[in-house]
């Protein structure tokens, strides 16, 4: 059982301020989006969460779910500095998280 409500995240995020979105996504992922990208793509990166938790039989966090979903879901529009950047990222959310890298 996943100890968190997918309708309470989806109801907070509807709720969030405008601009909220890009802010989290940066801070989560270091992603940088347009506003109007970031608002499109935060449903997705929610889902993703939704998705990766039900398959490890845990709650992954945000931070894991932004990462895994950049990297390795949507195609990145970062240079090879910024993919190493968000390589980086990931592996320091794994650790924070609990899981070897």
């Amino acid at each position: 059982m996943i100890p968190f409500k997918l309708d309470y995240v989806i109801e907070r995020t509807l709720a969030a301020p405008r601009g909220e979105e890009q802010r989290l996504i940066k801070e989560l992922a270091g992603v940088r989006l347009t506003d109007e990208e970031a608002r499109a793509e935060w449903p997705r990166v929610l889902e993703h969460k939704w998705l990766i938790s039900e398959r490890l039989g845990r709650d992954t966090g945000l931070r894991v779910a932004a990462l895994d979903y950049f990297e390795n879901v949507r195609l990145p529009r970062t240079s090879r500095k910024g993919r190493q950047h968000l390589a980086k990222n990931l592996r320091r959310a794994a650790q924070t998280q609990g899981v070897p890298a």
